[in-house]
């Protein structure tokens, strides 16, 4: 149940939930597809056969979806090493451009909330892209992987991420397209949640918090 009047912070998740393209999440893939090739000394194929390999093995011990984070990790992948494949080979400027309707819905809410960015990207690619997007100003902090050090979800990194923010869980909205990996977390420690999948669905914000009849 929203608890409208008590929700101070409400702390986004970026990828497939400010924006979607098919184009990003598909370099991201193919970069870490090709840092598993080069650690075991495989072809490309072979890279990516393997990582879909390891994911479907953990999906079924998980007994949920993991994060391609999470797979690489199982697969002995170094995540700082990740994540510089991802800053080399992954170019949002292709793709993205200024979203005014993303910066007019979003900037409404800060009369009410503070807004925070909570993924499983780095630093500089999230900043590139809120930037290309046109909403960087309006995040009070960004907490990325270099912050939290371990991928969503995690129950430690999450409950960091609240204690630097200062309030109740109860004070916080998440928002985010994954509900095992963005949202399952929050809700067990009181927070309230809401799943998009899309950006238009952010506009639910605005009603949860009385903005909009």
């Amino acid at each position: 149940m929203f608890r409208a009047a008590q929700i101070h912070n409400i702390v986004f998740d970026l990828d497939g939930t400010l924006y979607t393209s098919e184009k990003i999440a598909r370099e991201i893939t193919v970069a870490a597809e090709n840092l598993v090739a080069q650690t075991r000394g495989l072809t490309s194929a072979q890279g990516r056969n393997l990582l879909r390999s390891a994911k479907k093995r953990l999906a079924e011990n998980l007994e949920e979806e993991p994060t391609l984070t999470r797979t690489c990790l199982e697969l002995g992948i170094d995540v700082a090493d990740l994540h510089r494949a991802f800053q080399q080979h992954v170019h949002p400027e292709r793709y993205l451009e200024n979203d005014p309707i993303l910066f007019a819905l979003l900037d409404s809410l800060r009369d009410q909330c503070d807004l925070y960015i909570y993924t499983n990207n780095n630093l500089p690619l999230t900043r590139k892209i809120l930037a290309l997007l046109g909403v960087e100003e309006l995040f009070s902090r960004l907490y990325t992987i270099e912050f939290c050090g371990t991928p969503k979800p995690d129950a430690n990194a999450l409950q960091k991420v609240i204690a630097d923010i200062g309030g109740t869980p109860d004070s916080f909205l998440f928002v985010g397209d994954r509900q095992a990996v963005d949202l399952k977390a929050p809700r067990a420690l009181g927070s309230s949640v809401l799943l998009v999948r899309d950006t238009s669905d952010l506009l639910q914000i605005h009603k949860i918090l009385g903005i909009i009849p």
